[in-house]
């Protein structure tokens, strides 16, 4: 009987870890899936929605699969020394921002960097812009954005799962920043929002 109970066991250990990691992906597309749902419906209704101050009809924004592959931990460098950086904009024009941190991850087992700024004179608002090689084929060839928040952790999560684009990828006549050179990644990054179809 204990040589019976000493096979179950690990059936038993097998079984309940993937029952559990099942639930959890289902959780995280849930989770990915309401994120797109409610920026569709900020689209559709709000104020400040571009389509709204346009007064034009918005087609849903298409988005990859959720793919938990492209939610990674990235670990901050910050800067020590104030630096600058004067940053394109789609418009021709450039902003400045004070160059925060770089966060290092990887993706599909490639080591990858990403710059993160911080504008001036606006709190704690941090901008994360980034281009992969997806960018002008199946995504917004004027990069996409993430949204980061920041503790006095120097660990970080990255989920590209929420990658958007920005206003200028509806309307060319948005002002929106460009990705720094330092952000153009060599990977492709098949999550988050797909580019808009005119």
């Amino acid at each position: 009987m204990k040589k019976i109970w000493l096979i179950l066991i690990p059936a038993v250990i097998v079984v309940y870890v993937i029952t559990q990691s099942s639930g959890s992906d289902e959780v995280y597309i849930q989770e990915i899936q309401s994120f797109w749902k409610e920026r569709n419906e900020f689209f559709q209704s709000s104020e400040a929605s571009p389509f709204i101050q346009k007064n034009e009809e918005h087609k849903e924004v298409a988005y990859f699969e959720p793919n938990s592959d492209y939610r990674v931990s990235g670990k901050l460098s910050r800067f020590t020394k104030r630096e600058t950086l004067a940053l394109g904009n789609s418009d021709g024009t450039t902003t400045t921002y004070l160059k925060f941190a770089n966060v290092n991850f990887k993706i599909k087992d490639k080591p990858c960097s990403l710059l993160i700024l911080k504008a001036l004179g606006f709190g704690n608002q941090y901008l994360l812009a980034f281009g992969d090689a997806t960018s002008g084929e199946s995504t917004y060839g004027g990069g996409r954005y993430l949204d980061v928040v920041i503790g006095k952790s120097d660990l970080l999560t990255l989920d590209f799962n929420k990658a958007y684009n920005p206003y200028c990828a509806y309307f060319d006549d948005f002002t929106c920043p460009l990705p720094p050179i330092e952000n153009l990644l060599e990977v492709s990054i098949e999550a988050g929002e797909k580019n808009y179809p005119h």
